[in-house]
């Protein structure tokens, strides 16, 4: 694949990673603050945002994070 194509095909989905990255960063941050979640461990949690893309940031708002 040539090099112009590659640089086209980020410049098309950098707003795409850098959502994925914003979620996933705050959902770690929010992670290490709470100390406590609804269903999984902590260290769980953080390793699938880390490792399922969007979905675990997303999985972790909806299923895990514990209500204060």
């Amino acid at each position: 694949m040539p090099t112009q194509d590659i640089i086209n095909i980020i410049k098309l989905l950098w707003p795409v990673i850098v959502l994925q990255l914003a979620l996933a960063i705050w959902a770690i941050v929010d992670i290490a603050r709470r100390k406590k979640t609804r269903s999984l461990t902590p260290v769980i949690w953080i390793i699938i945002c880390i490792f399922v893309n969007f979905v675990g940031p997303i999985a972790y708002i909806l299923f895990g994070r514990a209500e204060d």
